[in-house]
């Protein structure tokens, strides 16, 4: 959703892909990063995936300030020499779209609300920054529990993940659901999920979020590099093909970037399973979401739910 609220102004001319992030956000040059671009961030090749860390400051408060969080992210210095290497930027790639869009006058959670969710009639189904008074309807997801020895992980991964607090437990405290974490923590139903997708790929009563043209002029910024951080987690190689913040399919069951049986089908998964997705050439839009989270490293992306479920809808359709 913080992808297509992105594109959604690029097409108005708000946004230029191939701009420096800078450019909007001028704090985002210190530590190296002036000639970041903003599809470079958005193909998570920028250089800067590492979990933002605070000195004394506890990951979940972290995640709860969003001004601090913009700010610290402006502060980080590239870990990869910008574009030259994939690594998922799980967190920072929300913060940096943020720090864009507020360049314009608007946050991400305003534009989530006014472009997506009004348009498409979800109130009450998306949240970037769910109201106390809507706490009380939220599933609450819990990490599987490990079993046997902890793996050993490398030094990569620790850099890149929160490692003071399980992910599940920092998503359930009610100052984190009622904060904007983009990237991290929209609140959304599976229904609501599907319908973004549905209307990136087509019309859905009478709203389409980007036009054909344009969702065309996304997935052509492709960037096929393997991604350092997911091939350290994922139990076989990964192929991790990406354009404009969104996955692309490599239509492979047992990897992480399936969406079923056509390759023009996009979409992006979340921590623990979930997932949405959207195929232009079937005219079909997925959305799964979920409590039970599966957290093991390494990960094995054919013994989740997706790879069952997406192959129940197509081989329904």
């Amino acid at each position: 959703m913080v992808g297509s609220a992105v594109h959604i102004l690029a097409e108005r001319g708000l946004i230029d892909y191939e701009r420096p992030v800078a450019e909007y956000w001028p704090e985002f040059a210190a530590g190296g990063k002036e000639s970041i671009t903003v599809i470079q961030a958005l193909n998570h090749v920028a250089g800067i995936p590492q979990a933002v860390r605070v000195e004394g400051m506890a990951t979940s408060d972290i995640w709860a300030d969003l001004d601090l969080s913009v700010a610290e992210v402006a502060r980080l210095e590239p870990i990869f020499p910008p574009g030259s290497t994939a690594c998922y930027h799980g967190l920072t790639i929300g913060w940096i779209a943020e720090g864009i869009v507020r360049g314009l006058g608007r946050n991400l959670g305003e534009l989530v609300a006014e472009e997506i969710v009004k348009p498409l009639g979800m109130q009450g189904e998306m949240y970037l920054g769910t109201p106390a008074s809507e706490h009380g309807r939220m599933a609450t997801p819990f990490d599987k529990p490990l079993t046997g020895e902890p793996p050993e992980l490398d030094p990569l991964v620790l850099q890149c993940v929160p490692l003071d607090e399980g992910i599940a437990e920092i998503l359930n405290r009610p100052q984190v659901r009622a904060a904007q974490v983009p990237a991290g923590n929209i609140s959304v139903t599976a229904r609501a999920l599907a319908r973004h997708y549905a209307a990136l790929v087509g019309e859905v009563d009478g709203c389409r979020l980007v036009s054909a043209a344009h969702l065309e002029r996304v997935l052509a910024q492709r960037v096929d590099l393997p991604d350092a951080l997911f091939q350290l987690i994922s139990a076989i190689p990964e192929e991790t093909p990406r354009a404009g913040a969104y996955q692309l399919n490599t239509g492979k069951r047992e990897q992480h970037m399936y969406y079923g049986p056509n390759l023009k089908a996009f979409g992006h998964d979340g921590y623990g399973g979930c997932f949405g997705s959207g195929d232009p050439e079937a005219n079909v839009a997925l959305g799964l979401t979920k409590t039970l989270l599966h957290a093991g490293i390494p990960i094995r992306s054919d013994t989740l739910t997706k790879p069952k479920f997406v192959e129940t809808v197509y081989g329904n359709l």
